[in-house]
């Protein structure tokens, strides 16, 4: 049985980023209790002072030859022992108690497999893109779209539920043709399997605001691909690619979500505000939820990954 005490580890991924890892990693050695342990991932960096920032910082490094963001987490949970494995990115602040709200969300439920939680912006002024503001916690289970519990930045496993569906699918995620969605595919094949999911505000990380207009828009067309895929591969998971009878299982809810509320209509209520400048985010999420949906509708699927076109199942 998890207990508030038990020991947590963190992993930090990080890629040619070195300013903003020296930014990070003093505020994650805050968070960690003695218990706890933590590992630098350098996700095929080309520039050697990842590396120096981090262990100057006191910090171990485990170093990929490939990139990919998926890779890297699978990377840091395999290099570390903690019965909770957490993961947040480099140009995210966690908060000082993070490491201790994190193993007293997981004490007393057995079935709770994973908890995410509140992702605030460093700025008010600005493009603003990956935060997660609610206030209410929540709780999941069951097979259904695990999207409004939370997301990468800040999110914690029990290891044993991880290592069960496998880690996370190494062609999602930062780095790969599928760009995100390593963290909600995840979250989706846990829930399959039977367990339960929580978000709970009071596990805060404060993420940098640092891209660009122009970059938010294409960080929302990758997006949109990510999502797109992984409901794709939660419609063929599912067993209905061709819906042609009784109602639409949760993989098509998904989709129809990501071109529709979380796409098409956010470009339609902008032109309604006269927001002419939010149009643009929600049209390019929503081509690159069809995009991301085509490209995985063509992936082989072994045990609830996509492979590589010339995979030979196992």
């Amino acid at each position: 049985m998890t207990r508030a005490d038990t020991p947590v580890a963190v992993v930090v991924c990080t890629r040619d980023r070195p300013a903003f890892l020296e930014q990070a990693l003093p505020a994650v050695g805050a968070a960690l209790r003695a218990q706890d342990e933590a590992v630098v991932i350098d996700s095929a960096s080309r520039d050697p002072a990842v590396r120096r920032v981090a262990e100057e910082a006191g910090f171990r490094v485990v170093r990929c030859e490939e990139p990919g963001l998926a890779r890297a987490r699978n990377a840091g949970a395999a290099a570390t022992e903690a019965a909770i494995v957490g993961f947040t990115d480099d140009d995210c602040r966690p908060a000082p108690d993070w490491t201790a709200v994190a193993a007293h969300a997981f004490e007393g439920d057995s079935e709770l497999a994973f908890v995410s939680g509140r992702v605030v912006a460093d700025r008010e002024d600005g493009p603003v893109v990956a935060v997660k503001l609610d206030t209410e916690p929540r709780r999941v289970q069951g097979v259904a779209d695990p999207t409004g519990v939370g997301h990468g930045a800040d999110m914690f496993f029990r290891r044993v539920a991880l290592e069960a569906i496998g880690g996370f699918d190494e062609r999602l995620g930062t780095g790969t043709p599928l760009r995100a969605g390593e963290d909600i595919d995840a979250f989706y094949r846990l829930l399959r399997k039977g367990w339960a999911g929580a978000y709970d505000p009071r596990l805060v990380v404060t993420h940098v605001q640092w891209r660009t207009p122009a970059q938010v828009l294409r960080l929302r067309y990758g997006y949109g691909i990510g999502a797109g895929a992984v409901a794709m591969k939660a419609i063929r998971l599912d067993g209905k690619l061709l819906p042609l009878r009784g109602p639409l299982g949760p993989g098509w809810r998904m989709l129809a979500d990501r071109l529709w509320d979380g796409g098409l209509l956010v470009s339609a209520r902008a032109v309604r505000n006269g927001h002419r400048a939010g149009i643009p985010g929600g049209v390019l999420r929503a081509a690159g939820a069809a995009a991301g949906a085509a490209r995985a509708a063509l992936l082989p699927i072994d045990a609830g990954h996509f492979r590589s076109p010339n995979h030979q199942k196992s």
